[in-house]
């Protein structure tokens, strides 16, 4: 990965390998975990892809949350929500299934198991499954089955890990294929059967995670195994010396890996190892460290095991007001939680009531329709033979008045087909007048051009080759240094020339078309100061030279408007051909204006409605002031482009 950076690969590769490399290094040193995720976010910033930028965005945010700064996690989580969203790209939805994933982790991890649950079985699930990606869906079942396992549902637990497991059959050589089946062994375990047969399924699981780890001794599933094989060891086999060789070995992995979390999961199985053997004072010493290291995490369960050990021991060693005081603190802890709990229960509760009370409602009214259609039925008989009897009498009075209407519509069409013919032949006028005075605007500023590129501009460079030629043959440095100012000032005139024929009319808009008129356009812009974003995408107007004299007029006027009145620093233009209509946008981040004061609308936005209702477009503008301001124009190529009157 390191050598990918020095080669000369593309920049996706090298974003892609930063990112590896802050895998690599997020358990062994956070530091360098952080640094190289912020690279490859820089690198995507500068890249301006979405997708890039929002893989970025959960990379950072994965080192957040593996080292518990929470809210920066779920902060960049959000941020890579928002722009994956809008993506249905099969890597684009795999990302965002992995995001809401660990949107509900740092849940879990803030005491909120049950939203964890429910983004796992509602958000992200359902994406895996619609793209049919079955690895990263068997670590949900995975995820889902702990969450089971953590309150006590152990059969459901069992079942989502033999999912996983059964979808991992075909891929031993994942880590987390080797996870899928500890987890069986887990749900085995708490439920306490250990007849010869779950013996049996516990111990082939752990020989299979074994087999698969012992040639890869960094890997991460080797913390949940020395925890699994320990505490068989201890519970099946009895067998205490190898039960805390697991245990023990499993700490130093975590320590080595900067894995907090696990090693307190470690400690408290030794806690448990030594108070079972009644070997208090060394339990005791691990329930206060389970105890001390617990206050870095929020898990209020977590808190309420490590305070029922630390009452425990302090009895067992004789301690009765330190276990008093400890198991105060245990239950005004249990009181919140149960606090909580019941509120949950009670806003259960509550929208059961308000679901039936709508239910009953819903009956009460289905009742009393039923009711009324009766008597509405018996009403509708009488209604319809008096409505036959008025019928009758309404066909007659409305022939009459059809008769009537017939011959007005008659004499109405008249007068209407004569005012149409009147008002197309006015249009028709319009448009002549409107086409004459462009093509006249155009061909004057194409003229205007040639002749100060061709007359002045010549004329200017003529005087400069001559000073040139002629040096100054004063010996005075004054008079040396005006030669050279005049020369300058030459310089600077034929330059600013050049550039003003160029807008009156571009050479590379009638050579090269639209695309490269704009780009230098815009790329002068550029030289500036202005930052200036131009993005076009299957443009074909280039058999047409009026057509794109007409929108290099209009993005010229909105351009130049952006930056002489506006003030932007910063302006966007894409021009967008598909399916016969162009889409153009304008943005900048200028001091905006009021699109209902008149005094906001000038001469040149005056002549871009013109010039887009020529072509039959449709103009919208969006301003706010000191936020900036958006115009949108859309035009269909094929119809609504009026050709010209030769």
């Amino acid at each position: 990965m390191k050598n990918v950076l020095k080669s000369d690969a593309s920049e996706r590769k090298k974003i892609s390998a930063l990112q590896d490399l802050s895998d690599h290094w997020l358990y062994i040193d956070s530091a360098k975990s952080m640094d190289f995720a912020q690279d490859a976010f820089k690198r995507s910033v500068r890249l301006k892809e979405p997708l890039t930028l929002a893989i970025a965005h959960y990379y950072v945010a994965g080192v957040y949350m593996e080292h518990y700064n929470l809210s920066e996690a779920r902060r960049a989580f959000e941020k890579a929500k928002a722009l994956l969203e809008t993506d249905t790209s099969h890597n684009a939805q795999r990302y965002l299934a992995r995001v809401w994933h660990n949107i509900g982790a740092i849940s879990q991890r803030e005491d909120d198991t049950e939203t964890f649950l429910r983004l796992l079985i509602e958000k992200a699930c359902p994406i895996l499954e619609r793209i049919g990606d079955s690895l990263l869906l068997a670590n949900n079942y995975y995820d889902i089955g702990n969450v089971f396992a953590d309150i006590k549902q152990y059969d459901k637990a069992y079942s989502y890990f033999q999912r996983a497991a059964l979808i991992f059959a075909d891929h031993h050589e994942y880590a987390d294929a080797v996870n899928s089946h500890l987890g069986i062994v887990k749900a085995l375990l708490y439920q306490e059967d250990f007849s010869p047969a779950n013996r049996e399924r516990m111990q082939a699981h752990l020989n299979f995670a074994y087999k698969q780890l012992k040639d890869y001794p960094q890997a991460y599933p080797w913390t949940n195994y020395y925890v699994l094989a320990g505490m068989y060891q201890q519970y099946v086999e009895k067998n205490f010396d190898r039960a805390l060789k697991n245990f023990n070995e499993g700490i130093t992995f975590a320590n080595q890996r900067q894995e907090a979390y696990n090693r307190i999961e470690l400690l408290n199985r030794k806690y448990y190892l030594y108070f079972e053997n009644q070997q208090y004072d060394k339990a005791k010493e691990m329930a206060y460290r389970v105890y001390n290291e617990n206050k870095a995490f929020p898990l209020s369960r977590n808190k309420l095991i490590s305070l029922r050990n630390l009452v425990n021991v302090e009895e067992a060693v004789g301690n009765k007001a330190k276990a008093f005081a400890l198991l105060k603190e245990y239950l005004a802890l249990a009181d919140t939680v149960n606090e909580k709990q019941t509120n949950v229960k009670i806003n259960l509760i509550e929208k059961k009531y308000e679901d039936a009370k709508k239910e009953k409602e819903i009956v009460s009214l289905k009742a009393e329709n039923e009711l009324n259609s009766a008597a509405l039925k018996y009403n509708k008989t009488m209604l319809v033979f008096i409505c036959i009897v008025l019928g009758c009498l309404l066909i007659l009075l409305g022939l009459g008045y059809l008769l009537y209407r017939n011959k007005q519509r008659l004499a109405k069409q008249q007068c209407d087909l004569h005012e149409e013919q009147l008002q197309r032949m006015q249009k028709e006028q319009q448009i002549r007048f409107f086409n004459a005075m462009l093509q006249g605007q155009e061909q004057e500023r194409k003229r205007l051009a040639s002749d100060l590129h061709d007359g002045l501009g010549g004329l200017l460079s003529n005087v400069k080759l001559l000073l040139s030629k002629n040096p100054c043959v004063s010996p005075e440095p004054q008079a040396q240094e005006q030669h050279r100012i005049i020369l300058n000032k030459l310089d600077v005139a034929v330059n600013e020339l050049r550039r003003i024929a160029r807008n009156m009319m571009p050479e590379t808009l009638l050579r090269f078309g639209l695309v490269t008129a704009l780009r230098d356009f815009c790329e002068d812009l550029e030289r500036s100061g202005i930052n200036i974003s131009l993005q076009t995408y299957g443009f074909s107007l280039e058999d047409d030279k009026d057509r794109q004299i007409m929108v290099y007029r209009i993005l010229q006027e909105l351009i130049n408007n952006a930056v002489r009145h506006a003030g932007a620093n910063t302006i966007l233009v894409q021009c967008i051909q598909n399916d016969g209509k162009v889409f153009i946008t304008v943005e900048d981040d200028g001091c905006g204006f009021d699109t209902d004061d008149q005094q906001g609308k000038g001469v040149g936005l005056h002549n871009v409605k013109n010039r887009v209702a020529y072509l039959n477009g449709q103009l919208d503008i969006q301003s706010e002031k000191n936020v900036g301001t958006t115009i949108n124009i859309e035009f269909n190529v094929n119809k609504a482009y009026i050709p010209t009157y030769r």
